[in-house]
């Protein structure tokens, strides 16, 4: 990935696989898949916010040029969509918004609560369809959470 731009193309196709998967009654795999859209929408605002196009390329030389650059990329390889909402430096906007914004709240507990890369690990059936459903259905759309990272 070159640039914020191609992490969030990747974001957005994997929303779209997420929910080829959930009309198609893979929920699971669609709950991973949608989870970490999520995760990629806000690893490339926190490209966008410290001004290194493509901060996640550990081949790029010039990136690989920046004094410190290891520690940051250590610091932000996680997949803790809590933490990474942090390094965005959107988290105090989203607590704002979750309280008028039905798409944010509803999604608030699956995403920062329930989803985890080890969703990849559980077993069919371990997530409620409802909850797949609520998860894949706020994150996409002009009104969904993955236009809201990237607008805010």
């Amino acid at each position: 990935m070159k640039n914020p731009e191609a992490i969030k193309e990747l974001a957005r196709q994997r929303l779209k696989e997420a929910e080829v998967l959930f009309k198609n009654g893979m929920c699971d795999g669609a709950f991973y898949l949608a989870g970490y859209s999520v995760e990629l929408m806000l690893k490339a605002k926190i490209c966008e916010r410290l001004g290194i196009p493509n901060l996640f390329d550990e081949t790029d030389a010039g990136v690989n040029s920046i004094k410190g650059i290891g520690e940051i990329r250590k610091v932000l390889k996680t997949h803790n969509l809590f933490t990474l909402l942090i390094f965005s430096g959107l988290k105090v906007k989203f607590d704002a918004d979750k309280a008028t914004d039905k798409n944010l709240a509803k999604a608030n507990s699956l995403l920062f609560n329930a989803w985890d890369e080890n969703a990849r690990y559980k077993p069919c059936g371990y997530m409620l369809d409802k909850d797949v459903e609520i998860m894949v259905n706020s994150l996409s759309g002009p009104n969904g959470i993955l236009t809201w990272i990237e607008n805010n």
